[in-house]
């Protein structure tokens, strides 16, 4: 009788050991998909942001003008224009990702080539 209730102790011990172990790797293999999608996004952002950032440098040296928006194939950006005196230009782009948005400010000179002074992630 004692060694039946010392094998139904042990096999409900090691059930609960078990038990234990599965939940700790389901916890971590969840954490560390959302670990790896936070990542991907963040390169996606940075690549939007980019993409965009050479559409406009392509529009100034073009058209000596930027739009508001800028839409490439990976999405959009939106731009403000903190100033614009002459051929120098300051604007700021931000991508419209709602979960982690990126900003950039660039300032430069549009003279027979466009010189980038400040290229400032945010």
């Amino acid at each position: 009788m004692n060694k039946g209730i010392a094998a139904i102790i042990t096999v409900i011990i090691l059930g609960a050991v078990l038990v234990l172990i599965g939940t700790t790797m389901t916890l971590t293999s969840i954490s560390e998909g959302q670990t790896i999608i936070t990542e991907t996004q963040a390169k996606k952002n940075q690549a939007l942001l980019d993409a965009c950032a050479e559409n406009a440098l392509i529009n100034i040296n073009k058209n000596n003008n930027i739009s508001s928006t800028v839409v490439t194939d990976l999405g959009s950006c939106n731009i403000t224009v903190n100033s614009k005196v002459g051929n120098s230009w300051d604007f700021t782009l931000e991508t419209n990702d709602t979960i982690s948005p990126l900003k950039t400010n660039i300032i430069l000179n549009r003279e027979s080539t466009i010189n980038i002074s400040s290229w400032l992630d945010q």
